[in-house]
């Protein structure tokens, strides 16, 4: 067994720590590469290689919890980290902006990592930060980067729910499905 994986002969958990490591070493590569964007750019500012360098760690810490076999611990730790991360950016720049999709990543890994519900629970939770961040920049109580439109309580948040809710499902039933045959 790869040094980097859970010693144990269960495949679909050998199967799920991989996904976690796969999904860890992507976003950590995706961040760096932002940098290495903003840093081009001339947009980089240093607080933001220290959230990378902080954001990698934690990504680091996880992948080893995953590798000592506590794989569901891993998955739910690695869920939450990215939920409050997109949390923290839809806040700053509302449901105008693209980032409150990559809330289907969370989604996409409880469906595939965790079972019925952990994606639901996921998907529930992401819908609701949808409509709190769109009811809380109607009201004024967030200020948000992109400016505040009605669509975006008539149409993004409606949208973005349905979306969520059937990914939620698809990947759901299909993880599901591959689990049972691999067992």
């Amino acid at each position: 067994m790869p040094r980097w994986l859970p010693n144990t002969a269960d495949s679909l958990l050998i199967g799920r720590a991989k996904l976690i490591l796969a999904t860890c070493m992507g976003l950590t590569l995706a961040a760096w590469a932002l940098v290495l964007v903003w840093l081009i750019s001339g947009d980089l500012q240093i607080e933001t290689v220290f959230v990378m360098i902080v954001f990698s760690i934690m990504l680091i810490g996880i992948t080893v919890v995953s590798r000592s076999g506590r794989v569901m611990l891993a998955a739910w730790l690695l869920i939450v980290l990215l939920g409050f991360a997109i949390l923290s950016d839809a806040v700053t720049y509302g449901v105008g902006a693209p980032g409150i999709f990559t809330f289907v990543l969370p989604i996409v890994l409880a469906a595939a990592l965790i079972g019925l519900a952990g994606r639901i629970i996921t998907a529930v939770i992401g819908t609701l930060v949808t409509w709190g961040v769109a009811i809380g920049a109607l009201q004024g109580w967030l200020d948000v980067a992109v400016p505040f439109q009605i669509d975006h309580l008539t149409f993004n948040a409606p949208v973005i729910s349905i979306i969520f809710l059937l990914v939620a499902l698809i990947v759901g039933w299909w993880s599901s499905y591959t689990a049972n045959l691999i067992r």
